[in-house]
């Protein structure tokens, strides 16, 4: 495939030193939290995407369009990966302390006809990367499977249904997709085009043939499975997006074979909204990012509702040792010592429009 004059500029522009431009940026507040991040340098009208630490903003990667999930590299040499938001072409692994470009993958340039879908997980031994993808004709959705420090796509695998978001690695060596069901294609972006017809599902996948195990799906088919987080014991929790049902909590735990919703009173789930940005195990439970609400809701690993908190335009869930850390597309960052219900984060503001993911730097 030939390559766009434009894009070959942004290649060749990659390997080079970070831009000046990004010296620009604010930086972070000094008594805010460490994160590895996206941004871009505008909410409303951006024009220049990022990746980075948030407290580095000079040393920063540029990026072609918006990021979405971001890993440091499991192989401990400083690196990490960014994926694009879906529908996006590009993964990109980069030396953080510099901001020297490792390898990158671009699905045009490779003559792929997929889309990723915004996030992926490492192999236990580091050595591969797994990406959610869709492939760009139909719309199904796939696994793809990537050497983890090339970024060289080895093949793929269906994901079980479509619109596949998060993926896990869970404790038992198994692969969990959360099968949005929502179809989309690249023509239309991100437009939804099968609500009437959506099928969501939390798949389990075979690490090393990618067969099928087990598909687990909640009564009400309007409930997209987004998000996925496993606690120490082994227990796996799922955030959720209405489309256009009854108002339903926002969390679903997997218990027995099946996906059972939290519990949630109807003042709690209509104080969460009906959509879920992000979802965080810690030791006594889970966080949900209720982005649309502007609250970060707390349950405990039986499912029983324990509180929330006011952070608005909220996205990004991250641990702080045994407590959360939470930032808004706005720039807020939230940090909560202790995972309470009744204490109130520490909040700061950064002058960036933070994306929807990050992980401690």
């Amino acid at each position: 495939m030939a390559i766009d004059p434009r894009r070959r500029q942004w290649l060749l522009g990659l390997s080079l030193a970070p831009l000046a431009r990004l010296a620009q940026a604010v930086p972070a507040h000094p008594a805010a939290p460490r994160l590895l991040t996206c941004w871009a340098d505008d909410l409303r009208r951006p024009r220049a995407f990022h990746a980075g630490r948030l407290d580095q903003p000079a040393l920063a990667i540029a990026l072609p369009a918006r990021g979405h999930d971001v890993f440091w590299h499991p192989s401990g040499d400083g690196s990490a990966v960014v994926v694009a938001r879906r529908p996006g072409r590009f993964l990109i692994r980069w030396q953080v302390a510099t901001g020297r470009i490792l390898a990158r993958f671009d699905a045009d340039d490779a003559d792929q006809a997929i889309r990723l879908e915004g996030h992926f997980c490492f192999s236990h031994d580091g050595r591969q990367l797994y990406a959610t993808e869709s492939e760009s004709i139909d719309g199904r959705g796939q696994v793809g499977v990537y050497d983890a420090l090339t970024l060289q796509r080895l093949g793929g695998w269906s994901s079980g249904g479509i619109g596949p978001h998060s993926i896990r690695l869970l404790a038992d060596g198994q692969l969990a997709v959360a099968n949005g069901g929502i179809l989309t294609l690249p023509e239309t972006g991100r437009l939804k085009r099968n609500r009437e017809r959506m099928d969501p599902s939390l798949a389990t996948l075979d690490v090393g043939t990618g067969q099928l195990l087990a598909q687990l799906r909640l009564p009400d088919p309007w409930m997209s499975v987004r998000h996925i987080a496993q606690g120490r014991s082994g227990q796996v929790a799922v955030a959720l997006q209405n489309e256009g049902g009854p108002p339903r909590p926002l969390l679903a735990l997997a218990d027995a074979g099946a996906l059972r919703y939290a519990e949630a009173s109807a003042p709690v789930m209509e104080a969460c909204g009906g959509y879920a940005g992000d979802v965080l195990a810690l030791p006594q439970g889970l966080a949900v990012s209720c982005t649309t609400a502007g609250r970060t809701a707390l349950w405990d690993w039986e499912g029983r509702f324990q509180g929330s908190h006011a952070t608005p335009r909220v996205c990004a869930l991250a641990r702080a040792g045994t407590s959360w850390i939470a930032t808004g597309d706005e720039g807020d960052v939230w940090r909560s010592r202790s995972a309470g219900p009744r204490e109130v984060p520490t909040h700061w503001r950064e002058g960036v429009a933070l994306d929807n993911h990050a992980v401690p730097a």
